[in-house]
């Protein structure tokens, strides 16, 4: 069967690309229909890499070996082994053999989606083994769930929702950006206790029906709306199944719960003025249930009223940056008053408030540098209003370190191109990473007049850092904003 050899190296190659393809996969949620986008988004260099190709930089977010990731791992290799048995039992001739090697090389992505579909009834038992081990937790130890959703904001509203919060009560919320059903699912079953009084959940989503799902295991008496805006838009496809996704938190209150909505946001007004059958408290930056009055903002931080309808006047001062989290801490303190917070406390904690990890975290950088962390995602209004920050410092040069902003849909290429304008005002220096996604913000950058030669195009991070070894000293001011997952690097 020396024919047959041609395929022994063809399925070592596929069997040592299999973890890549996981990988990419886990990084897509293990969704099919995302990870079949993904490869079509590049075909060829997808599926087809050249077999001595290594990524020389490391992954962002390591494939993590869970229970699941093992099972699809181990099952895609069987499905590949199988494979490469019955081709050589067809005793192929050579040209076919040598076909059938190069068709083997390349099925790890295959393998990984089939081993997906084969193994689904069995994470789908396991998964309804988890969610009902967790709704029969939160109906015995019954805490106050606060459910948060949003387009934006969420994830800095519920750090501050706990923050204020654990001044009286004692709290738990999801870490992290934790705010799937599963996620939720394991937070419940792993670390919930009878000692905690309110449990604060994120409630994120990809489609709709997912803040649904995540609102049966956890279901809120308070609900929060943080803002509603074009977030995952090539997904969504409309504005209206991004208010009525968001909306899935609202629906389940019981008429004793509490709605509480960014009316700021248009969208949020419109869902506000729908909501009839739970009490409704609405905040903004004007007049309406609670607001904010004489805000102060510089680099050092946010100084503000909070004022109510009912004639409170809170007093309140962060180390804070950024506009936007005074209508944060608006929702936050929301909340607290109607757990019945003193002013006192909200006052306290709001001035023991820090920023949600890689959100405009403020920090200091190698050589005297500053550094504005606003790498967790980006969207169109939360980029404007970091590079309106890095605008008020004036210590030194001003740069942006940006690969620009995805998932947009046919938004994409005006919202970067919006960017690319705003930097124009704002920036001294702008480093662009990966040349094809941040064409638009070039384009956009040139438009506003931007010198060209202070326009940096790199391939990653380690180029980046490159440049800043030559150009950035002591009162330099970086601004990071977004950092694609490996899942949109360009190879």
């Amino acid at each position: 069967m020396p024919a047959a050899l041609l395929l022994v190296p063809a399925l070592l190659l596929a069997l040592y690309r299999v973890t890549t393809a996981l990988h990419m996969f886990q990084l897509d949620s293990y969704s099919s229909a995302r990870y079949m986008q993904w490869l079509r988004a590049k075909p060829i260099e997808r599926l087809f890499p050249p077999p001595w190709h290594r990524d020389t930089v490391p992954a962002k977010k390591p494939l993590e070996y869970t229970s699941r990731a093992k099972r699809i791992l181990h099952s895609a290799r069987c499905l590949l082994i199988l494979i490469a048995l019955l081709m050589a039992a067809a005793r192929p001739s050579l040209p076919l053999a040598a076909v059938s090697a190069l068709l083997l090389a390349y099925l790890a992505p295959t393998a990984v989606l089939a081993a997906n579909q084969l193994l689904k009834p069995v994470q789908a038992h396991i998964n309804r083994g988890f969610v009902a081990s967790a709704k029969k937790k939160i109906r015995q130890l019954h805490p106050t769930v606060i459910g948060v959703a949003g387009s934006y904001g969420k994830t800095s509203t519920k750090y501050f929702i706990d923050t204020l919060l654990s001044q009286r009560f004692r709290t738990l919320k999801t870490p992290g950006s934790v705010n799937t059903q599963l996620g939720v699912t394991r937070v419940i079953n792993d670390t919930l206790t009878a000692a905690h009084e309110v449990f604060i959940v994120e409630m994120g989503a990809y489609q709709r029906g997912e803040v649904k799902d995540v609102a049966g295991v956890a279901p809120p008496t308070i609900a929060i709306i943080t803002s509603i805006g074009p977030e995952h838009f090539e997904r969504f496809l409309t504005m209206e199944n991004i208010e009525d996704t968001n909306y899935e938190v609202i629906d389940p209150l019981p008429p004793s719960g509490l709605a509480v909505f960014n009316c700021e946001n248009a969208h949020c007004r419109k869902l506000a003025d729908r909501t009839k059958h739970v009490p409704v408290i609405r905040y903004s930056l004007s007049a309406d249930d609670i607001w904010a009055e004489d805000i102060q903002h510089s680099v050092e931080g946010l100084q503000f009223t909070i004022v109510t309808n009912t004639g409170l006047r809170i007093p309140a001062a962060t180390s804070l940056v950024g506009r936007h989290n005074v209508l944060n801490i608006l929702g936050a303190a929301a909340i607290a008053l109607h757990l019945k917070l003193t002013p006192d406390q909200i006052t306290a904690g709001i001035a023991l408030l820090k920023p949600a990890p890689n959100r405009l975290e403020v920090k200091k950088g190698l050589g005297g540098a500053i550094i504005i962390d606003d790498s967790y995602n980006s969207n169109p209004d939360g980029a404007a209003e970091a590079l309106h920050v890095l605008s008020e410092f004036t210590t030194g040069k001003r740069v942006l370190v940006t690969p620009g902003m995805i998932e947009l849909g046919v938004l994409q290429r005006e919202k970067n191109e919006q960017l690319g304008f705003q930097a124009s005002k704002a920036c001294d220096i702008v480093v662009l990473v990966g040349p094809e996604q941040t064409r638009p913000i070039a384009e956009g950058l040139r438009r506003g007049g931007f010198p060209i030669q202070n326009i940096h195009t790199v391939k990653d991070l380690s180029e980046a850092t490159a440049i800043f070894q030559r150009i950035i000293r002591a009162g330099d001011v970086i601004l990071f904003e977004n950092d694609l997952p490996d899942l949109y690097n360009e190879k």
